[in-house]
Parts: C-alpha cells; structure tokens; sequence
C-alpha cells in the first residue's frame, strides 16, 4: 500500500510540475495561462453540488419539506419527554 501510495503522490507532483512549466512558458509568451488539467476532485464535486445546496435555501417547496421534517422531528422528541423514554 505504501508503495502505490509513493508512486501516486510522485505521479501527482510530476503532473503539477508540468503544468507549473506550461504556465511559466505561457505567460513568457504574454498568453493567458492554461487551465488546470488536475482540477482537485472535491472542488468537482462542490460545484455538482452547488446547485441543490441553494435550492436548499431558496427553493420553496425545498423549504416546505424542510420545515415538515423538523415539525415531525419536534413533535417525535415532544412524545418521548411526554411518555419519559427519552
């Protein structure tokens, strides 16, 4: 596993100094750089993501749910306090 793990993170950095020496060539060049060609994953994922976050926010019918959900939720923890299970 350490092994894979190496070869990985030196891959990785090999890729980063390549595009670190694209860059470099391009803005000698007075061009506009490239764009990154290793995007971080967990910024892909955000950005998949970041539709259905605002929809949680400013979608109406998001928010009736949502507010539905927490009603039951109160009204669950209201009957165990009542009944002493909690």
């Amino acid at each position: 596993m350490a092994v894979a793990d190496f070869e990985y993170r030196k891959e990785k950095k090999a890729k980063k100094k390549a595009y670190k020496e694209l860059k470099e060539i391009a803005r000698s060049e007075g061009k506009e750089p490239p764009p990154d060609p290793y995007p971080s994953a967990i910024k892909e994922i955000q950005a998949e993501e970041k539709k259905y976050v605002m929809d949680r926010f400013y979608n109406p019918k998001v928010i009736e749910i949502a507010n539905k959900m927490k009603e039951e939720r109160d009204m669950l923890l209201q009957d165990r306090a009542a009944s002493g299970q909690w």
